[in-house]
């Protein structure tokens, strides 16, 4: 798109005309009813929680805060919550949650936060991590997170569901003893018998139900990977084979697919959501591999639109679209097109009455993920996409959630809002001490780790330019957590491999502390910095340093 065309959408993406669009998909949405019959639907919106307690045996240079790790499960945002812990153990801090979850406490428990909830949990700093850990407090949050472990055991025992290593033979009888298991938490949650305590609140029952059914859907789906794939290979899974591995689906679709409390398992929700993408949704998420066509570097850029994003353009031009139509031998879809007719699949395959909740989470997820949507997207794009999905979707939970983050979208496009990080003074403080010793020069930091293979290959393959840009005001900083690679083991492979750069080790709180900061949690992770000491993108920062090289 050029940027004349952009220029004439001023209007069209104006925060008015988005509102204006809410009120009237509001209106449409109390037409519909809600599934949900025990959780109020309060818990699917945003609110806060507290998280409070206390670290036993706190030894005094240690367990000096808490970091908790919550997630949007509409578009896989990861948020990052630093509590300090007092000197004698005890820490108190409100998470803001975009809806009600479980969430990991790292190095103590999964903890189930309700929004509107004060969660009490104690950790004994003597026992291992996720040891030694008791909740207490009163309240729908403190119920579930106690309760939840009795419950498992009572169904599942001490094992683990899914069994890596079953020979194809074994996987009908596995498959059917597991089915019988999912039959019977069903019948129970019917009957009202789940082993709890009587005058149980129904809002904990539902979410222990469904963390039941979550775990045994989880280990289906992981187990098709593990023992029906070579390697465990995405690639290698063979989609016409799912119909009768899944065929278990249709008969519980109301109470695996369609079923809004799934959200809330006690267990790992976002991968629940994401497997449901990745192994019954496949379709979906293999749209991309399926349908792209490679463009030449002569494409006008309405050619690339139609080639790699399958978006028609605003000013629709016939002969360009027979020309791709053509192209692409009779396949070429617009979003919309392809949404439409892959859910059809979905739903014959399995045998499904519609596409249910956990499918309409997914091509939320799919529209609105981060590393889909950046500050250099493509506007038409992200409301192509927006706009296809919205015929598939009648849960108003979803709808809600769909609207909300298209319209935070269009706020940030127009530079309304500000980064979502949770900075403090203490993670500020470590940041400017990192990059205070190089001010002056353009600063390339990238957080790794020794367990992280991609990590320490981008280092190798770096080593060049490093060496290329040694006489340029350009530092190369290779930041990592003692902890988790302690210096000694670090430098020696830091040393055998050549690797140059300033090499920093912080400790595990200052790790956390710049994880909050900047909101991240795996590695790698990398951070331009120019050289005023302003955090930059990488392009930025790459234009300045190849000028310098000029």
């Amino acid at each position: 798109m050029t940027d004349k065309t952009m220029g004439k959408k001023k209007s069209y993406w104006s925060v008015d005309n988005i509102v204006e669009w809410r009120h009237i998909i509001t209106i449409m949405l109390a037409l519909v009813s809600l599934t949900v019959s025990a959780i109020d639907e309060y818990q699917f919106h945003s609110g806060t929680a507290v998280l409070k307690g206390r670290i036993l045996n706190k030894p005094a240079d240690e367990w000096n805060m808490v970091s908790v790790r919550a997630y949007d499960m509409f578009t896989e945002k990861e948020m990052i919550y630093n509590i300090p812990v007092a000197n004698d153990g005890t820490f108190e801090g409100s998470i803001a949650l975009p809806h009600s979850q479980s969430v990991l406490a790292l190095d103590v428990s999964d903890v189930f936060l309700a929004v509107g909830d004060t969660v009490e949990v104690t950790k004994d700093a003597t026992k291992d991590d996720y040891e030694g850990v008791t909740f207490g407090g009163h309240g729908k949050s403190a119920d579930i997170n106690r309760l939840w472990p009795t419950v498992r055991k009572h169904y599942f025992g001490d094992k683990q569901l899914l069994i890596k290593g079953l020979v194809i033979e074994d996987i009908p009888k596995w498959k059917s003893d597991m089915v019988k298991l999912m039959d019977t938490v069903i019948a129970d949650m019917e009957a009202d018998r789940l082993p709890l305590p009587s005058g149980t609140d129904s809002y904990v029952k539902e979410v222990m139900g469904a963390s039941l059914l979550g775990e045994l859907l989880m280990a289906f789906m992981e187990n098709y990977r593990y023992n029906m794939t070579e390697g465990g290979n995405f690639y290698n899974m063979k989609v016409s084979e799912f119909g009768e591995y899944y065929d278990y689906l249709a008969a519980r679709e109301r109470w695996l697919l369609d079923n809004p409390a799934m959200m809330l398992v006690t267990k790992d929700p976002l991968f629940l959501i994401n497997y449901v993408g990745v192994y019954i949704m496949i379709d979906i998420s293999m749209m991309r591999n399926k349908l792209i066509l490679r463009y030449h570097e002569d494409d006008s850029p309405d050619d690339e639109a139609y080639k790699t994003d399958m978006v028609l353009p605003r000013e629709f031009n016939a002969e360009q679209h027979r020309r791709m139509l053509n192209m692409r031998k009779d396949t070429l879809f617009t979003i919309a097109d392809y949404y439409r007719q892959a859910s059809q699949v979905i739903t014959s395959r399995y045998g499904l009455k519609k596409i249910g909740f956990m499918q309409q989470m997914v091509l939320c997820q799919y529209v609105f993920r981060e590393d889909r949507i950046d500050e250099d997207s493509n506007p038409d794009h992200v409301a192509a996409c927006f706009a296809a999905i919205v015929p598939l979707i009648n849960n108003p939970i979803v709808a809600y959630h769909a609207l909300d983050r298209y319209r935070q979208y269009v706020k940030q496009r127009e530079g309304k809002v500000t980064d979502s990080g949770s900075s403090t003074p203490e993670a500020d403080a470590v940041f400017q001490s990192l990059i205070e010793p190089y001010k002056g020069n353009a600063l390339y930091l990238d957080f790794w780790d020794m367990s992280c293979g991609p990590c320490r290959l981008g280092m190798l393959e770096d080593r060049e330019r490093v060496e290329r840009l040694k006489d340029l005001p350009v530092r190369f900083l290779y930041i990592c957590d003692e902890k988790t690679s302690p210096c000694d083991y670090a430098e020696k492979w830091l040393t055998e491999n050549d690797i140059k750069g300033e090499h920093i080790y912080l400790t595990h709180e200052q790790w956390l502390l710049l994880c909050g900061k900047f909101q991240f949690n795996a590695v790698p992770f990398c951070i331009a910095v120019d050289k005023d000491g302003n955090v930059v993108s990488q392009d930025v920062l790459d234009n300045y340093v190849n000028n310098l090289q000029d």
